[in-house]
């Protein structure tokens, strides 16, 4: 039962591959959305507000740009905060919003506000305002449901009405408490099993709100079908790269696909680009490069169109790519992740392999480090962790994957990125470090398969499970070298437990190895036997150590 680490490589697995926080202003906002406004035409100009707290120290001195002239913002009466749970009590600045829908065309159209300040951490943050003008139209299956969400800054009162009468029009709003932006509702299509196939008519009502531009009447089509549904996996692609960026290519680039909302077999015959050689399909289906090489600063538009059986025949998904001028690296707000959850704002230990995400963070290709001892300058890019450069497992234009220091101080940390064609560094992003934060990746069977359904493990075998976070071992591993492979192996201590199930079903199970796995820096291993009393079928899996527990998997056991 020996420890596996080539594994690591036959299912794909990518490790894709201090100075004390300064006094300064920290950015935070109430929203990073507003909408979708829903409107029946185009015409009203709708006014939002928006709240802003400096959680930190110093004065926040903002600038406000749009990527588009629809929407302009203007500095607002300070108020106590309302909306961030974290400042509720103390003074917030307000950022008025004003949508001006006059000329606007049917359908969804989107404005990215980019709200930065040069001299303050986790700045710049964008704001996506989407606005959706004309009948909400959805095609939907008998006895099916279809959604589509729309959100309002006040609390209001919605009355669904059906032209052609019967119970298929709903309004249902997710749960909400008392400080919130913005109110999520759906507009829900729910067709009864028995309902004959044909395009039937409706309106939802909003009115009692507080703001009045949140009152309309909305008016909504469902076309009722026993035929397949293409429905995009996302309804615009929108790209932003610099001039002389290398291309986006697999696995950066977009991934679009198509699945099928209604019934009977969904066959996609053709998938295709217009718009230009920018964009293309890429070497993996599903995945469509984009390379910027010669196009100016400005927007470039082209579409991926999907043609199948279905009832709406093909369905096309806008893809906007903008070209910026050439500058020092950006990180986005909470970019700063761990490379098994993803969680932003999650906290991450020290120790842990992260990723940071961003735009014009290297203008070399992909460049994956060589086997550790990893390197602190790659692809012409370094990170900054408290100003200290730290050792990195890849880089490329809009993502990085590095090793948190094993001795960062815990609670906030810096991260910057420098590119060596720039001397200005990106600005600066927080992450909260604790001792330990074990997050679980993959769960690998005995016979070196991917545990899943169709791959079950049986009791008495040894599950391999791979994960980041569990932080220190016995003996230390230097940040960035790699785990011993003979003895003394660095174990995780205390050491951890497996729980195969929950509640009273749960199965407690002790690894009989925990720790880095050799030759890997930052990469932990827990062997462990299926306990004899585990549950079968899909088990959540959650690991702990000390008070630290892990995400939760599913294991399949049979």
């Amino acid at each position: 039962m020996g420890l596996k680490s080539s594994v690591l490589h036959s299912f794909g697995f990518l490790l894709l591959s201090s100075s004390v926080l300064a006094a300064a202003p920290v950015l935070r906002l109430s929203t990073a959305a507003i909408g979708p406004i829903v409107l029946a035409s185009a015409g009203v100009t709708n006014t939002q507000t928006v709240e802003v707290f400096n959680a930190g120290d110093g004065s926040l001195n903002l600038s406000v740009a749009a990527s588009a002239p629809w929407v302009t913002t203007s500095p607002g009466t300070s108020r106590p905060c309302r909306t961030i749970l974290s400042a509720v009590g103390q003074t917030c600045s307000t950022l008025q919003v004003a949508v001006n829908t006059s000329g606007l065309p049917q359908g969804t159209s989107t404005v990215i506000l980019t709200v930065s300040d040069p001299n303050a951490i986790d700045a710049p943050q964008t704001i996506t305002v989407t606005v959706r003008i004309g009948t909400v139209s959805i095609d939907v299956a008998p006895g099916g449901a279809r959604d589509v969400p729309f959100a309002t800054s006040s609390f209001v009162l919605t009355t669904p009405t059906t032209q052609s009468g019967g119970n298929w029009l709903n309004v249902v709003t997710d749960a909400f408490g008392s400080f919130r932006f913005n109110y999520p509702y759906r507009i829900q299509f729910q067709p009864a099993a028995n309902l004959a196939q044909g395009t039937y008519a409706g309106n939802v009502a909003v009115s009692g709100g507080s703001n009045p531009a949140d009152n309309a009447n909305i008016p909504v089509s469902m076309r009722v079908t026993t035929l397949p549904i293409a429905l995009p996996s996302t309804d615009r692609l929108v790209v932003r790269l610099a001039e002389g960026s290398p291309a986006l290519q697999y696995p950066f680039s977009p991934f679009v696909s198509v699945s099928n909302a209604g019934q009977g077999g969904l066959t996609v015959s053709d998938t295709s680009v217009t718009g230009g050689n920018w964009i293309k399909k890429d070497v993996v289906n599903g995945f469509f490069a984009i390379d910027p090489t010669g196009l100016p600063v400005g927007t470039n538009n082209g579409s991926i169109v999907f043609t199948s059986n279905a009832v709406n025949g093909t369905a096309t998904v806008p893809v906007d790519l903008q070209i910026v001028a050439k500058q020092p690296p950006s990180i986005f707000f909470q970019g700063v992740l761990d490379n098994a959850t993803f969680i932003p704002g999650d906290t991450v230990s020290q120790g842990d392999i992260m990723i940071v995400k961003g735009e014009q963070l290297s203008f070399s290709p992909y460049t994956p480090g060589p086997a550790p001892p990893l390197p602190r300058t790659l692809g012409g890019t370094s990170v900054l962790v408290n100003d200290a450069p730290v050792p990195m497992f890849y880089t490329s234009y809009g993502q990085i994957a590095f090793q948190m220091p094993t001795d960062t101080p815990l609670g906030t940390a810096i991260v910057q990125v420098k590119r060596s064609d720039d001397p200005t560094a990106s600005n600066k992003a927080s992450v909260q470090v604790a001792a330990r934060a074990p997050r679980l990746l993959v769960v690998v069977n005995q016979d070196g398969s991917i545990n899943a359904a169709a791959k079950p493990a049986k009791i008495g075998e040894v599950l391999t499970i791979y994960a980041i976070g569990f932080g220190a071992t016995n003996p230390a591993v230097p940040t960035g070298a790699a785990a011993p492979s003979a003895e003394p192996l660095a174990r995780v201590t205390p050491t951890p437990s497996v729980a195969f199930g929950v509640g009273f079903g749960k199965v407690v199970a002790e690894p009989f190895f925990a720790g880095l796995t050799p030759t890997y820096a930052g990469l932990y291993q827990l062997n462990v036997f299926v306990p004899a009393e585990s549950p079968k079928g899909a088990v959540d899996l959650v690991a702990q150590v000390a008070e630290f527990a892990s995400n939760t998997l599913t294991v399949y056991i049979q």
